[in-house]
């Protein structure tokens, strides 16, 4: 049985692994985004998990939570985006993001927290990459 478990663990570890994730620190808020999956062209499902005080700390119920992907207009393209309201689902955010092609995304994530304060973050991501372990501080 332990045998078992510890594999399931070890599975577990390495699919999560495989998937995507980014991760923002302000001065009281702990922002992470990850995916099950690499982020890729089309629909993706995108995870927003909420911390006080670092990645282990108390979660954050916010009120509102909403994501902007865009890519800006280049020579020959235009300006795209995708935008979704997120929605609680358990003790995180879900977001549902289509992105109309590969490249770099940048995002900005809109966030109303328990205690009504505002914020307002930025990243980017490139879609075929597995993970930003990068923290951005504000």
């Amino acid at each position: 049985m332990k045998k078992s478990l510890i594999g399931l663990l070890v599975i577990s570890s390495l699919a999560f692994g495989a998937g995507f994730m980014s991760m923002v620190d302000t001065k009281d808020l702990h922002i992470m985004l990850s995916s099950e999956k690499v982020l890729s062209q089309g629909d993706n499902k995108i995870i927003v998990e909420l911390n006080r005080d670092g990645h282990g700390g108390d979660v954050v119920v916010a009120k509102d939570v909403r994501i902007k992907f865009f890519m800006p207009e280049m020579p020959g393209m235009p300006y795209m985006e995708s935008k979704d309201i997120c929605k609680k689902v358990g003790s995180n955010f879900e977001c549902n993001i289509n992105f109309s092609m590969n490249g770099t995304w940048q995002y900005q994530i809109f966030i109303k927290d328990d205690k009504g304060v505002d914020y307002k973050e930025r990243g980017s991501v490139n879609l075929g990459q597995a993970s930003d372990h990068s923290h951005h501080n504000h």
